[in-house]
């Protein structure tokens, strides 16, 4: 009887084999995986692309004529024609009772408020007067100012000597005209005027003189008080001549007055121009004693 030999490298050579198998089997295994995976991959991207491509659905206008008809219906069916009946002219008649502005008495205009159109603003560095606003020096008609001043001192001389005032001013400078618009922004021709500051000795502001101006066509004398208006300084004035601007035909006059209503200055004629570049006169008082 032949003996069975024993080969010992029979296990190993078994145990390779199995080892391999198994390496190949987990090999094709990651492989099939990646296989799926790509090929969900390339579906997902396939659906990103036509969802992309996709056109949103437009609005036809019929359904959007649908919805304003229906909200005019809502809105408007209410509406009834006998609401008219209620609303009757019943207004008051306007009453005009300013009577001050067309007398020769004194007419006081505390504050001078500008229209709407005639914003009133502050320039920059302060409540002052931009220092370098172009002043044109007046083109006044000194024969006709002279004759005035000349008729002037002749009714005082023949009159009742008036109280004698504990203070004086006199003009500061030369009076000088600009356009009102860098006061007034889009003032253009609407309005002239005359402002200005008044001081003492010192320069220190003086608040609380009356200021008037006079011979007007019809008479009448405007007043306003000194510092009304703050955006020329703090002692700033300013009376309305005209709106819009117009041609005054004889020399204005100007004059300082106490709180008693006594004149602490003489009256000072100036002659507004028709130009709209020259729509704001500017006149500054300085005590003197």
């Amino acid at each position: 009887m032949p003996t069975t030999r024993y080969d010992p490298d029979l296990l190993d050579r078994i145990d390779r084999k199995r080892k391999k198998k198994r390496r190949e089997s987990c090999l094709s295994r990651l492989l099939l995986m990646i296989f799926i995976l790509s090929i969900i991959t390339a579906v997902f991207f396939v659906w990103v692309l036509t969802q992309k491509n996709k056109k949103k659905p437009i609005v036809t206008p019929s359904i959007e004529t649908s919805w304003y008809e229906q909200t005019f219906d809502v809105l408007f069916s209410s509406i009834t024609p006998t609401q008219t009946d209620t609303f009757t002219p019943t207004l008051p008649t306007p009453t005009i009772t300013q009577t001050n502005t067309m007398t020769p008495t004194v007419s006081l205009t505390p504050t001078q408020t500008p229209t709407p159109r005639l914003r009133t603003r502050t320039p920059s560095g302060g409540n002052q007067l931009p220092t370098s606003t172009p002043l044109l020096l007046l083109n006044a008609a000194e024969t006709e100012i002279a004759n005035l001043k000349i008729a002037e001192t002749s009714i005082n001389a023949s009159s009742t000597p008036a109280a004698t005032p504990d203070m004086w001013f006199e003009i500061q400078g030369q009076p000088g005209a600009t356009n009102a618009e860098i006061i007034y922004p889009n003032a253009e021709c609407s309005w002239m005027g005359v402002a200005g500051l008044v001081n003492d000795a010192r320069g220190d502001p003086i608040i609380g003189l009356y200021v008037q101006v006079g011979n007007f066509p019809d008479g009448e004398i405007r007043e306003t008080l000194t510092g009304l208006f703050p955006i020329y300084g703090e002692s700033g004035y300013e009376i309305t001549i005209a709106r819009p601007v117009i041609e005054i035909p004889q020399p204005l006059w100007i004059q300082l007055l106490n709180e008693s209503h006594v004149p602490v200055s003489e009256k000072v004629y100036f002659k507004p121009s028709n130009s709209c570049e020259r729509s704001l006169i500017l006149i500054n008082f300085k005590r003197v004693r």
